[in-house]
């Protein structure tokens, strides 16, 4: 980013002063300059589409910036567009408050020398949705009996951080509930088919937790917890909304390239691929900054393919391209010599996807905020309650946020 603001500052005149904070800090800190409206031109946060753009939009918080987006509308994917357009409640319509740099989606980090260990090979590996995860746990069993004190399953089960909160949507996903919201804003908690998707994905993850194949301290983990605890070699697997965890490893050549494997999702419960939740990262230019213009171009510059390519290519492929001809043009994505990337490429970019359910309505994103997923997961593993009471519990929880935000009349 440095040396992509440096090439625009010479080709421009223009000078950039260009701060970087922790990410845990960030979003407090742009909250509270919009809030007192001594803004920067541009911010960008990693979880701002989880928690800060639908609501900052809805409330008219953030310049249009349709005219950056339409500089390379064609190069950018459907998911990518449809998660940059919010709503805005003062305007009473969408548009593109965001500005898509990058993705990510949930893949599957496992340890190849645990499951040798337990006499598995990677073909092995299931690729159906309920046996994928039992073999883990058969791995657990026979590591214990081995001596060994691992846990099959790394679950982030959490109510806090972000990791629980993907975990548990992905797998209303997969099990069905992804209409949950659908593109017209609307909640569909009384939906048949949402509740048992909700009681499906609940009880899936909170019985390999009851059951001791996921390690006790998953209730209590941040976002950084699974991936240390799998670089421990504490869990045989561990889902991740990235490849971090093999892209930290890339100068241990023997971990990167031979023990980690990457895997996408298995074929979900109905036998069918499964859509991944994907999460597009938007930079944007709240209202009031001083420079709109400046930044504006900025932003055309920086999302140039090339500029792209190479901003997220020195990230290690760590969060993907929202532009296929990124991917197309450049073999570093599709190495086959590389056993990661290419297999979140293939998932994210050639797989069904669709955004997070935020982009439909800001509600979604209070649901995220209040973790009301990550509470009925503690109310089932902790407090004893049953999945189907601890989901209806949560529906009016989420029922609740939604009458905060009326369903967007364009």
């Amino acid at each position: 980013m440095k040396d992509m603001v440096a090439a625009w500052e010479a080709a421009t005149g223009n000078k950039v002063a260009l701060t970087f904070y922790n990410g845990s800090d960030l979003p407090a800190k742009i909250i509270s300059a919009m809030t007192t409206g001594e803004v920067p031109d541009i911010c960008y946060v990693d979880n701002g589409d989880f928690l800060l753009l639908p609501q900052a939009a809805w409330n008219d918080k953030l310049v249009d910036v349709s005219d950056v987006v339409e500089t390379q509308k064609p190069e950018y994917n459907q998911t990518a567009l449809t998660a940059a357009r919010l709503y805005n409640n003062v305007a009473h319509k969408r548009s593109d408050y965001g500005v898509p740099l990058k993705q990510q989606a949930l893949h599957y980090e496992v340890w190849r020398p645990m499951i040798e260990r337990a006499g598995y090979k990677d073909a092995d590996i299931p690729a159906e949705w309920n046996a994928y995860f039992k073999f883990f746990e058969d791995v657990h069993k026979k590591l214990r009996a081995k001596g060994e004190r691992v846990y099959g399953l790394g679950y982030s089960l959490s109510t806090r951080d972000s990791d629980s909160t993907y975990l548990f949507n992905q797998f209303l996903v997969a099990y069905g509930g992804g209409g949950i919201v659908t593109p017209d804003g609307k909640l569909h908690a009384d939906d048949p088919q949402v509740r048992k998707a909700a009681i499906d994905a609940l009880t899936a993850l909170t019985t390999p937790y009851k059951e001791g194949y996921v390690p006790p301290g998953a209730i209590n983990w941040g976002d950084p917890d699974n991936n240390n605890a799998f670089y421990a070699k504490q869990i045989v697997m561990t889902p991740n909304a990235t490849i971090s965890i093999a892209v930290a490893q890339m100068e241990k050549t023997e971990q990167y390239y031979h023990e980690i494997i990457t895997m996408p999702q298995p074929n979900g419960p109905d036998g069918k691929p499964v859509t991944s939740l994907v999460s597009v990262k938007l930079a944007f230019v709240p209202k009031g900054a001083p420079n709109v213009d400046a930044a504006k171009d900025f932003l055309k510059y920086l999302i140039q393919p090339k500029n792209l390519d190479t901003y997220l290519a020195q990230a290690r492929g760590r969060w993907l391209p929202v532009m296929p001809s990124i991917v197309k043009g450049n073999p570093f994505w599709t190495d086959p010599k590389d056993p990661h990337r290419p297999v979140a490429v293939k998932q994210e970019l050639d797989g069904p996807t669709m955004p997070w359910f935020q982009a439909f309505n800001p509600a979604y994103a209070d649901v995220n905020a209040q973790q009301i997923w990550g509470t009925a997961e503690a109310s089932v593993m902790q407090n004893r309650m049953t999945p189907d009471k601890a989901v209806d519990a949560a529906f009016q929880q989420i029922k609740a946020a939604f009458a905060k935000y009326p369903e967007p009349a364009e």
